[in-house]
């Protein structure tokens, strides 16, 4: 039964990464295509803060997945 909640969790965590790298590369281009001068304050800080955002959603789930795979670990050495 742990086993079902352990695959849920990194399932969703996967997905989560998944969700960020991709927000990431959208935001990286968004930030790559900005010139001087053709934007205006909101719109050059915007793609910024997403990249940020995504770089925290990033390693949260990162964390997550570290914090199961030691749970993981764990419940294989009780079971030796």
């Amino acid at each position: 039964m742990a086993a079902v909640g352990l695959d849920t969790t990194i399932t969703q965590a996967l997905s989560g990464l998944q969700v960020g790298i991709d927000q990431a590369r959208s935001a990286a281009g968004d930030v790559a295509r900005l010139t001087i001068g053709s934007q205006t304050v909101q719109d050059t800080i915007k793609p910024l803060l997403d990249l940020q955002q995504s770089e925290q959603a990033v390693a949260l789930n990162t964390k997550i997945i570290q914090a199961e795979d030691e749970n993981l670990g764990r419940f294989i050495d009780e079971q030796v």
